[in-house]
């Protein structure tokens, strides 16, 4: 299995849930961007990308897919809101949004894990920074991308594969102030490594006759981890080569 290292920038207004495999470093710059996405084809993945973080990078799909215990494929279910947590004491709060994926393509792990709902993986997401309102205490300033925000940028019905694990307790930041929406009983938060969430957009899939590929990497781009990874054009494609690989229950 091949690596390569990506180097890090962090959005100092928010903190990542997001699992980050094993056992990144991170590291806060100024004077530069964080990464942004690119819009080329319906769906918008900025929303996904407000901080990055150093991790070892795997140069394929399938090199990914045997170190984590879950594989699947399926379709966005809609998007809900997670649960907010206190940063510091007097400090705004650090928001999380709920990836709801509907499990079609059980790849890896899937059928031996109780921590999923039936037929459905909540995933945790950052849900990005929270706006500033000097007329209420900053513990209930809001976060300024909305659950509707999400669904516009990624819709319910929209493709997409993901690698998966139950999210730690500690990856909490703080005790939990705002529980968000209730999962069903027995389900629990899932969290994705930064080359985790792989969504297959519409628009792109248009124009997979010119030789483009239609899918796109959510929180890091597809070409962090290389050409492997950019070799599959299409989410049955991609699927078909985990399976290649053994990637299959």
């Amino acid at each position: 299995m091949k690596q390569h290292l990506v180097p890090a920038l962090i959005l100092a207004a928010a903190v990542s849930l997001t699992d980050c495999g094993a056992a990144p470093t991170q590291s806060a710059e100024s004077g530069r961007p964080v990464a942004a996405a690119e819009r080329i084809g319906t769906l918008d993945v900025s929303l996904l990308r407000v901080s990055v973080s150093d991790f070892p990078a795997y140069d394929t799909p399938e090199a990914l897919a045997a170190d984590r215990p879950i594989v699947l494929a399926g379709v966005i279910d809609g998007w809900q809101q997670g649960p907010a947590t206190e940063t510091y004491a007097g400090g705004p709060l650090d928001y999380r949004v709920i990836l709801r994926v509907r499990i079609t393509q059980p790849l890896k792990g899937v059928k031996g894990t109780s921590s999923l709902a039936p037929g459905i993986a909540y995933i945790a997401l950052d849900q990005g920074a929270v706006i500033r309102d000097d007329s209420l205490p900053a513990g209930q300033w809001k976060p300024g991308k909305s659950i509707a925000d999400f669904e516009k940028a990624m819709p319910t019905g929209t493709e997409i594969l993901t690698y998966p694990r139950e999210m730690p307790q500690e990856a909490l930041s703080g005790p939990v102030k705002l529980p968000g929406d209730r999962l069903p009983p027995g389900a629990r938060l899932m969290t994705v490594p930064p080359q985790g969430l792989v969504l297959e957009d519409p628009a792109l899939a248009t124009q997979r006759a010119t030789g483009q590929t239609s899918l796109v990497g959510g929180r890091e781009p597809l070409e962090v981890g290389g050409d492997g990874w950019l070799e599959p054009k299409s989410m049955d494609e991609l699927i078909a080569r985990l399976r290649q690989h053994g990637i299959t229950e």
